[in-house]
C-alpha cells in the first residue's frame, strides 16, 4: 500500500472489497487502484474480479476510496466485503505469542 493512512481520531480503518472490472480493462482497472493512496490489490481473477485492501482513517475515509473505486473506467461493480476499525495505540502494540 502506498503511505500511511490518514489518521482523523485515533483509531485505523481496514477494509476488504470485492471489484469486478471488464475483463478487457482489469490491467487498467489495477494500475488505476494502485495508484491511490492506501489501496492495494491482493488478488486478480481471469473472470475480473479483484479483491481490495485499503486501510484509512475513519469509516468516512473508505467509503471515499471505495466511491473513486467505483468510479473508475472499466469497473462494473464495488462491494465492501468487509471492515474493522482499531484504535491507532492497539495497532501499534508489540505483539507477543
Amino acid at each position: 500500500m502506498s503511505g500511511e493512512p490518514q489518521r482523523r481520531g485515533d483509531e485505523i480503518h481496514i477494509a476488504g472489497s470485492l471489484v469486478h472490472a471488464r475483463l478487457a480493462e482489469v490491467a487498467q482497472v489495477c494500475a488505476a487502484i494502485a495508484t491511490l493512496p492506501n489501496a492495494d490489490v491482493v488478488q486478480a481473477s481471469v473472470d475480473g474480479r479483484l479483491v481490495v485492501v485499503l486501510e484509512a482513517g475513519s469509516a468516512r475515509d473508505i467509503v471515499a476510496v471505495l466511491d473513486e473505486i467505483r468510479n473508475l473506467p472499466g469497473v462494473l461493480n464495488v462491494a465492501l466485503v468487509y471492515q474493522h476499525a482499531e484504535p491507532t495505540a492497539a495497532m501499534l502494540e508489540e505483539m507477543t505469542p
